[in-house]
């Protein structure tokens, strides 16, 4: 009797297990699908700020994990289970890139960019080692020092380093603006705009660095004030880049291809990441006393429609939590 009592317990636990993680994980894939479907809304957005969060492999874990308790599931939940375990690959931002890209039929001349948040440190001999492979023409760092008197640059004569933004370039360029954290009580600068001059073309770059999320986790007082200034910050980015031509947005964005205020402002942009790249690739790993967990893509080169985007990579980090993120594209200047 006793027996059969503690086998009746474990079941009961085991049902219990089994409907509540049912249910977190439907409310999740709700939460992510309403993301895409409506961008504008706001709704869960503490259940996705939570899973922005986490490491992305939580969520197939846990479907797998789900599975094996099948027999426990009733039919809505088996049929719904497919539907779930579909939305945890697209949480894992895996891309699969494989349809041939536009050729540059008229050779023109291509261009590299590399963008890199630098927030814990850069080691030298990694950041040349990039630039003696892939020899770019711009660099784009968010979280930097002034580097602007380093060694390393000695073959890029154009540089424009404040508030934490550098825009470091072979090409000359005109710094035309820049906006600063003291809008969302930070310091530095979250976004700095330029232009240059590519294939004889003017291209309006932005250098940007958004509010990050981490803030709201520290102390849930400031919520509401984090979402509202990332949303305020996603917003401006929007209206200047519907304003110029041949827009270039590089940088560490805090927020990953499935967050609502991605879907909101920046779908109607190349990603090159995105769009062209393949497998997983995250920008940000979470790092916790020399473990180094790989983590989510909130680092994006954004491309409007006038480029052709020849490749795009993440590669090896640079000493820190990030990892650069490099594209090297072309622009016609309509010349034949």
């Amino acid at each position: 009797m006793y027996g059969i009592k503690m086998l009746k317990i474990k079941e009961s636990y085991l049902n219990i297990f089994t409907q509540t993680l049912y249910w977190f994980l439907f409310l999740t894939t709700l939460a992510l699908i309403s993301s895409r479907v409506f961008p504008h809304s706001d709704a869960l957005i503490t259940l996705k700020y939570i899973g922005f969060s986490l490491p992305r492999y939580w969520f197939i874990f846990f479907c797998l994990l789900l599975t094996t308790q099948w027999k426990r599931l009733s039919t809505f939940k088996k049929y719904s289970l497919p539907f779930i375990i579909a939305t945890s690959f697209y949480y894992l931002d895996f891309q699969l890139n494989i349809i041939t890209k536009t050729l540059n039929t008229k050779d023109f001349p291509s261009y590299t960019l590399v963008s890199a948040n630098l927030g814990e440190g850069v080691e030298l001999e990694r950041l040349e080692y990039i630039i003696r492979l892939y020899n770019p023409d711009t660099f784009v760092f968010q979280e930097s020092q002034n580097l602007s008197g380093f060694k390393t640059f000695k073959n890029y004569p154009f540089k424009d380093c404040k508030g934490h933004l550098c825009f470091i370039s072979k090409h000359e360029f005109k710094m035309v603006n820049f906006l600063g954290n003291s809008m969302f009580d930070g310091y530095g600068n979250w976004a700095a705009f330029y232009e240059v001059n590519i294939n004889n073309i003017k291209v309006n770059i932005a250098n940007v660095h958004l509010p990050t999320v981490r803030r709201a986790f520290s102390n849930f007082h400031n919520f509401d004030a984090v979402h509202s200034n990332r949303v305020i910050a996603a917003g401006i980015l929007n209206q200047w880049a519907s304003l110029k031509e041949n827009v270039i947005i590089a940088g560490d964005f805090n927020m990953t291809v499935t967050d609502n205020l991605y879907q909101r402002n920046f779908t109607n942009y190349q990603n090159a990441i995105t769009d062209y790249g393949i497998g997983f690739n995250n920008t940000f790993d979470y790092i916790y006393r020399g473990f180094s967990i790989p983590g989510v893509r909130v680092d994006h080169i954004l491309f409007s429609g006038d480029y052709n985007i020849e490749k795009a990579s993440v590669l090896v980090n640079l000493g820190g939590d990030h990892r650069p993120v490099l594209s090297k594209f072309t622009i016609d200047n309509g010349e034949e």
